[in-house]
């Protein structure tokens, strides 16, 4: 009996440790299981965090709004709201600098806060180490900041076509643990994420440890290491029950009692039951688990039998892998799961369909480098030398996805080495980019090609230039440009309008095309300006076949055009620059072609001329830093820089004071004073000249009423200059409706000088204007009269109170009597037509007697004084001034 009692407790302390190594076998197995999941869905959350840090990254305003730095336009691109409905927690942008632009949280209702001093401080400490780790590639990881555990994606701010250097990243994230609920609850595996304080060694490995709690529950734990730490991995740990290892436990407790009951034929029975019922069937469950962790054959199953608990087990683990590869293949993107030597294990619906496939296990077995195949872009990519497959030399890059279609698919392949249990496998996610690199090509046919005429725009014209150069350099090949612009092409589009001008510029650039040969490239780099890049013949002179091509130009240009009932008859001024090859770069080129344009529009309408190269036009005050100045104009505006010198203005009948010209001055921090000729021209290419009218205007305004307040009696009129820039303005009228209520001058006692330049721009609009200003009670003054484009419809359109004589009349006064006649009648037909006369430059007692005789009404010049600061005009109308 003691004999059989041994041998039956033998066979039970055997069965019961075979059972229970079984047991724990498989458990360890789940637990394992469900701690990759766990791991994976941190990951996929990680994903999809930084998608939205690299789409946002990549968006061309947040570009260009880190080089303004503009807020409200930041609020227009991302808001609290739109980040809350993401479940994103945190966003920061970070310039290069290190320094936060934009940070905050995001509450749960969708309200913006201020982050708290420690995750300010703890971002701060991040921002080097993240503008280094997305530079290797790296998007996402969970970060540290200010003791909280955030699932965070980091992109840096480039422009969509990933040209230009970045400016600084973002970083969104969501705070882990508000995430880990959701995705345990998903799982339906409980979890947590913690920094150790005092990591275990094993965390360091990445191998899963199990162990139990007190309360009977398993513990697992597997360390998660992070890209942007200083070593320490992070904590992950599974609280499950431990159902398998119980049960199985109850089940080997019950056995023992019929095995000490029904002795050891029922001990014979129970053990043959326990090896059919239990341990079989799990080591088949086992078994199937070992093939999908060696192999990586989702498409495996359990074979379920019964309804008991291990049936139960493996209809759960069958369910599970229906899920996954259910999810797997619902991706819309082409998912392949290959083994590191390339050899494909799976591959979603979205890859079959790509390739031309049906079946879902025809690619199964096959190399995925007879898909994948090389663009350009993989130039720098290295190849595995054994398989030739592309598994190096980076994580994302374009490809083509070749296999039944007639052309290959153009893809970018995200590549991804993950391990698969305890098998290592590697991801290749393939997104269609045929949308993309369509729009790519069509925004570079927009980026160098003009709508209208379909000739290459301003932006080929300065790429074909800088390689002309450089070729040139190279071979010795002489290349000539030429800057081709219609004249007076906007009186032509006031008198026919915008849609026959354009009809006009289409037939031109048409004719142009028939003139020019395969050495010739045409451009339309402006509204109605063209311009030519020449290859010169070798052997010849650059200057002769030039001359000949320019006259075809101008015969073809000149052809009458019909547009309805009217009649154009085009010209064209041209400025050449003969061989390009002396100059360093496009925008000297440019530089030089505009002065020798201007230089022809000088001569009249339809003139050619050269740039010569002894001409230094470009030297002095025009070469200095255009980009620095402006600054400082722009700056000096804000500071009170700009200040108001005025020049007395007299009646030449009696020489009494009767107002001042309000001229601009620039007390520049390091020049000093400068006059108006140092930066007026600046200023209007720049686009200032308007903001310094309208703040001479306010001067000479704040100056009329000081003098009127003082004494009530006095009407000294003061003017101010209005430049084209001004009248481009939108709503002057209302402008300066605004500064005479602001200042509470009178307005009768100011005047508006306008220039003749102005009018040939646009006549009736100007004229429209000058009218509403007129009806304020403002004086209206044509300026430098006979300089521009003079004409008496100017005169007779527009409510004029004044003609202000240009000193060049004045100056040439006495040269000849021609000169005497023309100011006489000019003087005259002001008279006619009830128009005070104003001399400007009067420096002479004999010009001063002339215009008197003549009939002038108001002189002005350096004779009687040059232009003062307000001091000095204070002192002269405390008395009377009489030249």
């Amino acid at each position: 009996m003691t004999t059989v009692l041994f041998l039956l407790f033998v066979m039970s302390v055997t069965s019961n440790y075979l059972t229970e190594r079984a047991f724990l076998d498989v458990e360890r197995r789940f637990f394992e299981q469900d701690m990759a999941r766990v791991q994976n869905r941190l990951d996929q959350e990680l994903r999809i965090v930084g998608r939205y840090a690299f789409d946002w990254g990549a968006w061309d305003s947040m570009y260009y709004f880190m080089e303004e730095k503009d807020l409200p336009r930041f609020q227009e691109m991302l808001d609290p709201m739109s980040l809350r409905a993401l479940g994103l927690d945190i966003l920061a942008v970070v310039d290069t600098d290190f320094s936060p632009v934009i940070a905050y949280t995001v509450t749960e209702t969708g309200e913006e806060r201020k982050l708290t001093p420690e995750l300010m401080s703890g971002l701060k400490d991040l921002a080097p180490k993240l503008m280094e780790g997305f530079s290797e590639g790296l998007l996402s990881d969970i970060l540290s900041i200010g003791g909280e555990l955030y699932l965070a994606g980091i992109s840096p701010i480039i422009l969509t076509n990933h040209m230009g250097s970045p400016r600084g990243f973002l970083l969104t994230g969501t705070v882990l643990a508000a995430k880990i609920p959701e995705i345990a609850a998903s799982l339906g595996t409980s979890f947590s994420v913690t920094l150790p304080e005092n990591p275990d060694p094993l965390l360091e490995t990445g191998a899963v440890e199990i162990s139990s709690s007190p309360e009977g529950m398993a513990v697992v734990l597997q360390g998660r290491k992070r890209a942007f730490s200083q070593g320490i991995p992070l904590e992950v740990r599974l609280t499950a029950p431990r159902s398998i290892y119980d049960e199985g436990r109850r089940a080997i407790h019950y056995s023992y009692l019929w095995i000490f009951l029904s002795g050891g034929g029922i001990l014979v029975v129970v053990m043959v039951l326990i090896e059919s019922l239990v341990l079989r069937r799990l080591d088949g469950l086992r078994s199937v688990s070992d093939r999908i962790v060696s192999e990586g054959d989702t498409g495996l199953r359990v074979p379920v039998s019964g309804s008991d608990e291990i049936a139960n087990l493996s209809s759960s683990f069958n369910t599970l892998l229906d899920t996954l590869e259910s999810l797997v293949s619902d991706i819309p993107d082409a998912l392949f799961i290959c083994s590191p030597d390339g050899t494909i294990l799976s591959a979603n619906r979205e890859a079959h369909r790509s390739v031309g496939s049906c079946s879902s296990k025809t690619l199964a077995g096959k190399n995925v480098s007879s898909f994948v195949k090389k663009t350009e872009t993989l130039k720098d990519i290295e190849e595995d030398p054994a398989t030739g497959s592309i598994f190096s030399g980076g994580n994302v890059f374009e490809a083509e996805l070749a296999g039944g279609q007639e052309t290959a698919l153009p893809v970018e392949i995200r590549r991804q080495e993950i391990h698969y249990g305890r098998l290592p496998v590697v991801l290749f996610l393939a997104r269609d980019l045929t949308e993309r690199k369509g729009f790519e090509n069509r925004l570079a046919k927009m980026a160098y090609f003009d709508d209208l005429t379909g000739l290459p725009n301003r932006s080929a014209f300065i790429r074909d230039v800088n390689r002309a150069i450089k070729d040139g350099s190279r071979t010795g090949q002489i290349f000539c440009a030429a800057l081709m612009d219609l004249d007076r092409f906007k009186l032509v589009n006031e008198q026919v309008g915008n849609i026959n001008a354009d009809r006009i510029l289409s037939t031109i650039s048409r004719r142009l095309e028939e003139v020019l040969g395969e050495n010739f490239r045409l451009y339309r780099t402006g509204g109605d300006e063209f311009s030519l890049l020449i290859a010169c013949p070798p052997g010849g002179d650059p200057r002769e076949g030039t001359d000949r091509l320019m006259d075809r130009i101008h015969r073809a240009v000149g052809i009458p055009c019909s547009v309805g009932s009217e009649t154009i008859f085009p010209s064209a001024s041209i400025g050449v620059l003969n061989d390009i090859g002396r100059f360093q770069s496009s925008s000297e080129v440019i530089n030089r072609l505009v002065h020798a344009l201007r230089e022809a529009k000088k001569i009249g309408l339809g003139f050619t001329s050269y740039h010569l190269e002894e001409e230094n036009e470009l030297s002095g005050p025009g070469t200095v830093n255009i980009l620095r100045l402006s600054a400082e104009m722009h700056a000096g505006l804000e500071k009170g820089e700009f200040v108001p010198y005025f020049q007395p203005i007299y009646s030449a009948s009696d020489g009494s004071l009767s107002g001042f010209e309000t001229l601009a001055r620039w007390m520049h921090p390091v020049r000093g004073l400068l006059p108006p000729s140092d930066f007026i021209p600046l200023a209007e290419n720049t686009g200032f000249a308007g903001k310094i009218d309208m703040y001479m205007m306010k001067q000479a305004l704040i100056a009329s009423e000081k003098l009127r307040s003082r004494n009530s009696q006095a009407s000294y009129v003061f003017s101010s200059n209005g430049s084209p820039l001004f009248f481009q303005t939108p709503h002057i009228v209302e402008v300066l409706e605004d500064l005479l209520r602001e200042t509470k001058a009178d307005p009768n006692l100011f005047t508006l000088e306008v220039t003749e330049s102005l009018l040939a721009e646009n006549l009736c609009e100007v004229s429209r204007k000058l009218t509403s200003l007129k009806e304020l009670g403002v004086r209206i003054a044509l300026d430098d009269f006979g300089t521009g484009y003079s004409s008496l419809q100017y005169i007779n359109q527009l409510p004029l109170d004044y003609i202000k004589l240009d000193q060049s009349f004045v100056a040439r006064l006495f040269d000849s009597g021609k000169d005497e006649r023309l100011l006489r009648t000019i003087i005259n037909m002001g008279k006619e037509l009830r128009l005070e006369i104003v001399a400007e430059g009067v420096e002479t007692k004999e010009q001063l007697e002339w215009l008197r005789t003549a009939g002038c009404d108001k002189i002005q010049g350096f004779l009687f004084s040059r232009p003062v600061p307000w001091e000095d005009i204070e002192k002269m109308t405390g008395g009377d001034h009489r030249p």
